[in-house]
């Protein structure tokens, strides 16, 4: 009994398309923090720190503290375990369903190409989860035919030795 092969299937990649700003967030308190800006910091959270009124439960970056004390706030609302702040990656909330902290170390730091910071009530349209406002990041559209890597080497002194790099169609960037 011979055993048929399976059809070919023709590969389909989705890729949504990003919508302008809404004309309605002109009335509220947006900061928008590009990739240089969101860089500039090893860790994410570190880079989300130079935001006026952001803060997290601990004073303590990712680096060394414990996800459960991670809760991001804003609008100067004291900081608690439980995230008062929504944090989304390309709209997909990232706060832990559970306690509302943010694992910031699990977040793609290296392809996020910005971040958009909504306090307060703008934030009403996202929900309960978004009391103090919303920390909305967007990753960088990928390369047709490239590959993107990214490697822990480890740390020395507290700073963490990261590699990345691109392949785009016969260069590395």
């Amino acid at each position: 009994m011979a055993i048929d092969t399976p059809p070919t299937v023709e590969t389909v990649i989705v890729r949504a398309i990003r919508l302008p700003d809404a004309a309605g967030d002109q009335a509220f308190s947006i900061i928008r923090l590009d990739q240089t800006q969101l860089q500039a910091s090893p860790r994410l959270d570190e880079a989300l720190s130079a935001v006026p009124s952001f803060s997290l439960f601990r004073r303590t970056s990712s680096l060394a503290a414990n996800p459960t004390t991670q809760g991001a706030s804003l609008r100067a609302i004291a900081g608690s375990g439980a995230s008062r702040a929504l944090v989304t990656l390309g709209g997909v909330p990232q706060n832990d369903p559970f306690g509302g902290w943010v694992i910031w170390s699990a977040l793609p730091s290296d392809s996020i190409e910005s971040a958009k910071i909504v306090r307060g009530a703008g934030a009403g349209p996202y929900g309960a989860g978004a009391l103090t406002g919303v920390i909305g990041l967007d990753e960088r559209d990928a390369v047709p035919g490239g590959v993107a890597a990214d490697a822990s080497i480890g740390e020395v002194c507290g700073a963490m030795r990261d590699v990345f790099g691109e392949y785009r169609g016969g260069a590395f960037f």
